[in-house]
């Protein structure tokens, strides 16, 4: 049996209000977010470079844009469709789409049941799907949504779903490295004495594109920030991905990137930091086409697997 849950009363309410009040309440329809280690010698006036990686990688996803991603929207307003002079919100957040045309709100069902079931009424599922149809300007399911075959999206869904699947598929397309987190001194770091951090493969991709029944995205990611993390409470954030370090440069500093550390890592686990670096950027999403085009800005990210670096007291050397 399917469930599906009865319609609010509400839609009784609504359809006596006025034009101003259901644009003030109606939803817009897209909305496309401690004890020293053990130091290497190395001399003051040198970094001795390179990286220890190694350690876990994070979970499937962990490194996927905030999915990934998070969108924005426009702030053009709700949209309000009509049927028989009445107005009513195109798009309600339960009850899905509205279709002027028969009064009704139609509702993909995110798990519909298996072929073969009688609501699909021997349809096989590739040639449409069941959505859950809600008529509150008829009276049609005022005390529980019907469910229906359809063959092709009702009403404004068919044009807003392509702009969805348009804009995730850009985002998609937006081809990032996943970021390797670096850092100079690469062996035992020194308490005090600064550490360059840059990361690998972090480059600004190229801009992701798609295009689906005459409407094009372009999302063009811009980075913000790179975000290191240390555990115990350590972070820094760089302005850059940060500049590998060279032995030319000697003792001095990263000009865009770095770190002085405080205390030493003799009690973390195994001795060491386990550190991550997260690119952060903001994309700029251009919608061409369609019902609803516009810009927005959208967050992404990608984080790199896990690292490690010692961090000893100073050693001095006789």
């Amino acid at each position: 049996m399917l469930n599906v849950r009865k319609p609010a009363r509400r839609f009784a309410v609504v359809a006596s209000l006025s034009a101003g009040v259901l644009l003030s309440s109606a939803v817009t329809a897209t909305a496309d977010e401690p004890p020293s280690g053990g130091a290497e010698q190395c001399f003051p006036n040198v970094i001795c470079a390179g990286a220890n990686s190694g350690g876990k990688t994070p979970a499937p996803g962990s490194t996927k844009p905030s999915g990934g991603g998070g969108g924005g929207g426009s702030d053009s307003g709700p949209q309000l469709c009509s049927y028989h002079g009445v107005p009513w919100a195109c798009y309600d957040p339960q009850w899905g789409w509205f279709d002027s045309g028969v009064g009704c709100y139609f509702r993909e069902l995110d798990d519909p049941p298996a072929a073969g079931d009688p609501a699909w009424e021997n349809h096989d599922p590739k040639d449409g799907a069941l959505y859950s149809k809600v008529c509150p300007q008829t009276g049609g399911g005022q005390d529980g949504a019907q469910i229906v075959f359809l063959a092709n999206a009702p009403g404004g869904a068919a044009t807003a779903l392509d702009d969805s699947r348009a804009v995730e598929e850009a985002k998609r397309n937006v081809a990032f490295g996943q970021p390797v987190g670096r850092v100079a001194p690469g062996g035992t770091a020194v308490v005090n004495s600064p550490v360059w951090l840059w990361a690998d493969n972090a480059a600004t991709p190229p801009p992701g594109t798609a295009a689906v029944r005459g409407i094009s995205v372009t999302v063009t990611p811009k980075l913000v920030e790179s975000y290191w993390d240390f555990d115990n409470g350590l972070t820094t954030t760089c302005a850059t991905a940060g500049t590998p370090y060279d032995p030319k440069y000697g003792a001095a500093p990263s000009p865009d990137c770095g770190f002085v550390f405080k205390t030493a890592s003799g009690k973390q686990k195994d001795g060491v930091y386990t550190a991550t670096v997260t690119m952060k950027w903001e994309a700029t999403v251009v919608v061409v086409g369609g019902p609803n085009p516009r810009t927005f800005k959208i967050p992404m990210k990608q984080t790199s697997p896990l690292f490690t670096l010692r961090v000893a007291e100073v050693q001095v050397l006789n």
